[in-house]
């Protein structure tokens, strides 16, 4: 029917209620969405790449998500004046190797794994925390130039026992002391007090990285005491949503 009208699967998104429906659109290659319908009952859904509950939650927005995430193109999440945020895929590390080896980017983060590692990292990464949180850290980019700027966003973190959300970010050298960093992380706040269910975020700062704490200070977070992580003593940062 598709290649009928002119389709392709590639080109196409289904929904549907019954069980038969979402197999056959699966199996043909379909981002499928399952919609519960009472006259349907009993249907498991395990065809579907998502559940709508009900059709108040759906725009053209949720679906084009959808559609991106079965075919694994990066979702585009955050746009500020001057940048967007966006997913990073593999053809990204390139450029993302280059920004980490600038002078004195790494002298505070962890330092991207040699290669082979860093792919298989961010495959899992992609599917785990993109595919299952729909939130992770993210590319920042020049809106007019399309360059990649850096490298901002949002993750889980255990501390103490305690899931937290914690903010990271990076801005190459060059686009550096332009207020990039602060246009960026207002927005990741912002971001975070709309769309996530966490009271407050957290930054974990090396307890010597005074310039990350200059930052913090002036973007209104607020100290929260120290905490060791990965042998390393970090002050603890958090902004309340």
């Amino acid at each position: 029917i598709l290649e009928e009208a002119g389709y392709s699967p590639a080109n196409a998104l289904l929904i549907g209620a019954k069980d038969e429906t979402l197999q056959a659109g699966c199996e043909a290659g379909l981002a499928v969405a399952a919609m519960k319908n009472p006259e349907f009952p009993g249907q498991s859904y395990e065809a579907a790449d998502i559940l709508i509950e009900g059709f108040e939650e759906v725009d053209f927005f949720f679906l084009e998500r959808i559609y991106q995430r079965k075919h694994g193109i990066p979702w585009r999440v955050i746009e500020t004046e001057r940048c967007y945020l966006r997913e990073m895929t593999l053809e990204d590390l390139d450029e993302l190797y280059e920004i980490y080896g600038e002078e004195g980017i790494a002298d505070y983060i962890e330092p991207l794994y040699e290669r082979q590692e860093e792919e298989i990292y961010t495959k899992a990464y992609i599917q785990n925390m993109y595919g299952y949180y729909g939130y992770g850290m993210w590319l920042v980019f020049d809106r007019f130039t399309d360059k990649m700027i850096g490298r901002a966003g949002l993750n889980n973190q255990e501390i103490e026992g305690e899931i937290i959300l914690e903010m990271g970010y990076l801005i190459r050298n060059e686009y550096q002391n332009q207020g990039y960093a602060t246009e960026v992380c207002k927005a990741i706040l912002d971001y975070a007090a709309e769309a996530l269910e966490f009271p407050c975020v957290y930054c974990l700062v090396d307890s010597e990285n005074e310039k990350s704490i200059c930052f913090l200070r002036k973007m209104k977070f607020e100290a929260a005491g120290e905490v060791f992580l990965q042998g390393k003593k970090m002050k603890r940062y958090v902004y309340f949503l």
